[in-house]
């Protein structure tokens, strides 16, 4: 057996960056829509960003796609998907930024309010441009480039956040804390009881490399998002590596990089209208599909999904279909089951709030809410509760949930006070 080597740091005395009412860390789509849905309850809100921009997966892994805003399928007369996620597909509609999706019944909707299709094709760009805007009109503090790296605790509560960046080593207090990482990090380093799939362990999904082709005319679908003239394709398969781990990650990037001109030849050979194409971008991460899963107050399961179940701590609904598990994409029969508050609070630790694909779920229903549209709307009302709970001084296990579900009625969220009407269809 191979011994570890450490080294001791020595202690240091760091500077405080701020006392918040919220901090987010992670600035994908859960992290934004969090912290914009925190900024605009009237709480002060610091979210913090490794990239200089939001979108995570949807820009920094080009996975150029918004999808499930209701069943794919029928029944789909629900758009199960609004609030933020909806103010963000309309905003790229007016400048643009909405190209063809590679889904089926994309042009059954309208598009307009409450009248979604089930998939966007969306142009990067502009979906940065959208979301940093929405961002500053919130009143956000913002800091990107910068790396979450520890939690304050107090006792079993989440206080405060370590991070780095180009000033230095610093910290930020916070009444409530949410964790929009992705990998649960904030939660890990917390002692948040988490459950993690092993790379041989099935089924789970996979990763790969998103890159953007361009220089061709002809107007040929690609199994893929087009927007702007270009065409985002799936790239190398680099398996199941684990992204938490920094000697994975950084295997799994050299693997897919290494690929993608032997990838994309391949295409060309199959396709001829690519003979003048090339790859015009290979994005700065693989897109990363699951890491860890905390364990909170309520397991989401294949059930809940499967049967359309609904709880009274509904906060956001979900209805895409479960992708892989049964290896075939298995649709829903129903508008949408409910996503449950406790899913995002964890066991043992108070303060914290965790959101995106880290919540507490097991496979079959992780692969069916997972998609980007619910993803914005869980983490609308995470954004939402920890908010209220700062504001009213309250643990945010404790949060009145008809409050928060009031609120979220109030922003035009959808928890399914809408379901059973026939509505939305052109």
């Amino acid at each position: 057996m191979t011994s570890i080597r450490t080294y001791t740091e020595p202690q240091k005395t760091i500077k405080l960056y701020g006392d918040y009412d919220v901090v987010v860390a992670g600035g994908g789509v859960a992290g934004f829509a969090a912290a914009v849905a925190s900024a605009r309850n009237k709480a002060k809100t610091l979210i913090i960003e490794r990239f200089p921009f939001f979108g995570g997966t949807a820009t920094a892994s080009l996975m150029a796609s918004i999808n499930a805003f209701r069943n794919q399928k029928k029944p789909d007369y629900l758009q199960t998907s609004k609030g933020i996620a909806e103010e963000v597909i309309l905003r790229l509609k007016k400048i643009g930024g909405l190209g063809r999706s590679c889904y089926e019944h994309i042009k059954e909707y309208p598009n307009t309010k409450g009248k979604l299709s089930y998939s966007f094709a969306i142009d990067t760009e502009k979906f940065k441009f959208v979301t940093l805007q929405m961002a500053k009109e919130a009143g956000l503090h913002i800091l990107f480039h910068t790396w979450f790296s520890d939690v304050i605790m107090k006792k079993n509560r989440a206080a405060g956040v370590i991070f780095e960046n180009k000033s230095g080593r610093q910290a930020a207090y916070g009444k409530v804390i949410i964790d929009a990482t992705g990998d649960g990090d904030v939660a890990f380093k917390a002692g948040v009881p988490c459950r993690q799939t092993r790379h041989d362990e099935k089924p789970r999904l996979s990763d790969n490399l998103m890159y953007k082709i361009g220089g061709y005319t002809e107007d040929h679908p690609l199994f893929g998002s087009e927007a702007g003239g270009w065409t985002v394709v799936w790239g190398p398969n680099v398996g199941c590596p684990n992204g938490a781990d920094a000697d994975e990650l950084t295997e799994a990037e050299i693997k897919a990089r290494l690929e993608v001109y032997k990838d994309f030849q391949a295409r060309q050979k199959k396709m001829p209208f690519l003979k003048n194409a090339q790859v015009i971008e290979t994005p700065p991460l693989i897109g990363i599909r699951q890491t860890r899963f905390i364990k909170g107050l309520y397991t989401l399961n294949g059930d809940d999904v499967l049967k359309g179940r609904r709880f009274d701590d509904v906060i956001a609904l979900g209805s895409a279909p479960v992708i892989h598990y049964f290896g075939y994409r298995r649709y829903l029969e129903h508008e949408g089951y409910d996503i449950p508050y406790r899913c995002l609070i964890p066991k043992k630790i108070n303060g914290l709030i965790v959101t995106g694909r880290c919540m507490s779920s097991d496979q079959v229903a992780y692969e069916s809410w997972r998609a980007m549209a619910p993803v914005m709307s869980i983490s609308e009302a995470a954004g939402t509760a920890a908010a209220l709970s700062a504001k009213a001084g309250v643990d945010p296990k404790d949060l009145d949930i008809k409050t928060l579900q009031h609120q979220l009625i109030k922003q035009g969220a959808e928890i399914g006070q809408g379901r059973g009407k026939k509505s939305g269809r052109a």
